[in-house]
């Protein structure tokens, strides 16, 4: 055989040998290929987190928003609160609007069903409400004061800021009043205590006795 038939022998072995590696790593690369459509249909789609729905502050009250509380000869719908926090409930100051007077029925502490029948005063406070205040005439003794933090709820209740002191004065007898002191300004609520007996409630509220 002459060399130029080798040559040509040898040229096509080299080939066909190329071909036949080139078509096994074909092969070998659609085995080995991950399946896209498989891939997409593995991953999980994100749950969607829905926030949950704010507390309501006066769950479980004796009194509740668009209640009519009546006492003493008078009824007070309640439109409005000031809800005062420290760590847990503190008080909850429900606001009876009276043309530009703004009556009070409050819980102190709110669980409680004895009820803080009020009616504003003037006081002339400091934002550290003292020891001893002059209110109806009367020298009230300070019995607690807390720093707390303050929210608005239904319509009708004074502006207050955001924190402030919550002071709770007494005197001889049932005698109470509550000072509120934020951002410079003192608001003040004087009246007595009254037991569960000595009023009555209308509203809303009543289906949550």
């Amino acid at each position: 055989m002459s060399l130029v038939a080798i040559a040509v022998t040898a040229a096509v072995a080299a080939s066909l040998g190329y071909l036949a590696s080139r078509r096994r790593e074909s092969a070998r690369g659609e085995v080995d290929a991950p399946d896209e459509s498989k891939l997409q249909g593995d991953k999980k789609k994100p749950r969607e987190l829905k926030a949950p729905a704010p507390a309501d502050p006066l769950a479980g009250l004796g009194l509740a928003l668009g209640d009519v509380v009546s006492a003493e000869g008078d009824e007070r719908w309640l439109a409005g609160a000031i809800v005062a926090r420290e760590q847990a409930l503190a008080a909850v100051i429900f606001v009876a609007p009276e043309g530009l007077a703004h009556h009070v029925v409050a819980l102190v502490p709110a669980a409680s069903r004895v009820i803080l029948w009020l009616s504003p005063e003037a006081v002339d406070s400091p934002p550290e409400p003292p020891g001893t205040l002059e209110i109806r005439g009367m020298a009230m003794q300070r019995r607690s004061r807390l720093p707390v933090t303050f929210e608005r709820l239904g319509q009708g209740a004074p502006t207050v800021g955001p924190s402030g002191i919550l002071a709770v004065y007494e005197a001889g007898g049932r005698e109470v009043a509550l000072v509120v002191t934020s951002e410079g300004k003192a608001l003040a609520w004087a009246g007595r205590r009254l037991d569960e007996s000595e009023y009555d409630r209308m509203g809303r509220g009543d289906a949550e006795s």
